[in-house]
């Protein structure tokens, strides 16, 4: 009896121990949970708490960037796909250049003067009767009043010439720049404001470019009629129109021994206008006597050839085309030059057939 109760007291005492150790870890693992769900105590466990949450984090897809980071990403990968897009469409080293072939051209185009009535009726084929007037016109407005025009015309073009050259360079720079921030591989937020500033001047810089191509009409503080005339005609305005330049056709341009036969173009492919008039002039290089020294002249025509004669063999001339002068010219100064050389007489007086005249060009 005595052996059967020790043995029961005994496992009694086993079973005791387990409980004590399975409530112990119910109560651990308790702990645990309320400690990871309740505000920590002290600075120990916040920074515990602040490696957990990180470290989980970054076991996640994205890592600890958070959702503000992401956006600023986005708006810089934005602000970047807008300087690509404007350095590979309109600052593109194509366009660039296309923008200072048209400023060169406009510098040698002729700019004039044009007279026209206001809102001018059509005739019964849909013509306006604005060109049958336009004679009429210029005989009643005040010739002072015209040359004041003209000198504001001439005001006019070179200012917008001046703020061609000005755009221009401005453009050049603005792609040097575009391309430098094209490079960058990361904005801050003072950098993200300055190229959003920038991008919007380029736009408009390139938008005033090409509205500066265009010629705008003179705005007049008078009237050009007197108070009569002025009665008894509509308004008029004035507005100013430009000519393409002219150039040397130097593949039919030739010189013989006496004589040079010239040929010119008007750029751009414009048509020779009714009326249209050219000057050429010509003189010898380096004369060596007062005869070599008299080779100079002048001469007008209608037509986009001419030829040039009592010439002296074997020398050198310089000839130069332009537009002939007009009243209501207000800027041209463009004019092509050419040096031909002439050829030598040959012994049976005749400049040789031809298929032996050599086109002689200096340059």
């Amino acid at each position: 009896m005595v052996m059967k109760n020790a043995n029961k007291q005994m496992s009694r005492f086993f079973e005791n121990i387990n409980r004590y150790q399975t409530t112990n870890n119910v109560l651990a693992e308790t702990a645990g949970m309320i400690r990871m769900t309740t505000n920590p105590r002290d600075e120990s466990e916040l920074n515990d708490l602040v490696h957990h949450t990180r470290t989980q984090c970054a076991n996640r897809q994205g890592g600890d960037s958070p959702s503000l980071d992401r956006n600023k990403w986005t708006s810089a990968k934005d602000l970047h796909d807008q300087v690509m897009q404007l350095l590979s469409t309109k600052l593109t080293p194509f366009n660039v250049r296309r923008r200072k072939y048209k400023l060169d051209v406009l510098k040698k185009c002729s700019f004039y003067l044009e007279v026209g009535i206001e809102e001018a009726p059509l005739t019964p084929d849909g013509q306006q009767t604005q060109p049958n007037v336009y004679s009429t016109l210029l005989h009643m407005i005040d010739p002072w009043k015209f040359q004041r025009m003209k000198k504001l015309g001439h005001s006019q073009v070179l200012i917008q010439l001046s703020l061609l050259e000005g755009l221009h360079e401005q453009l050049c720079r603005a792609k040097v720049e575009m391309e430098a921030i094209a490079s960058m591989s990361d904005y801050g937020d003072r950098e993200v404001h300055r190229v959003k500033l920038r991008i919007a001047e380029v736009t408009e810089a390139l938008a005033e470019f090409d509205r500066t191509l265009t010629l705008g009409p003179l705005h007049t503080k008078h009237r050009l009629l007197t108070d009569t005339d002025s009665a008894k005609m509509p308004p008029i305005h004035l507005r100013l129109s430009v000519r393409m330049p002219v150039t040397f056709d130097r593949s039919l341009s030739e010189a013989q021994a006496v004589s040079a036969r010239l040929h010119w173009e008007i750029g751009d492919g414009e048509e020779l206008r009714p009326g249209e008039h050219f000057e050429i002039h010509h003189k010898l290089l380096l004369p060596a006597t007062a005869e070599e020294g008299s080779q100079v002249g002048m001469v007008t025509c209608e037509a986009c050839c001419v030829q040039v004669d009592n010439l002296l063999p074997q020398k050198c001339y310089e000839f130069t085309v332009k537009r002939a002068d007009t009243t209501s010219l207000v800027y041209g100064f463009w004019n092509d030059t050419v040096v031909l050389r002439t050829m030598s007489v040959s012994p049976e007086g005749s400049n040789g057939s031809p298929e032996k005249r050599p086109r002689r060009f200096l340059w």
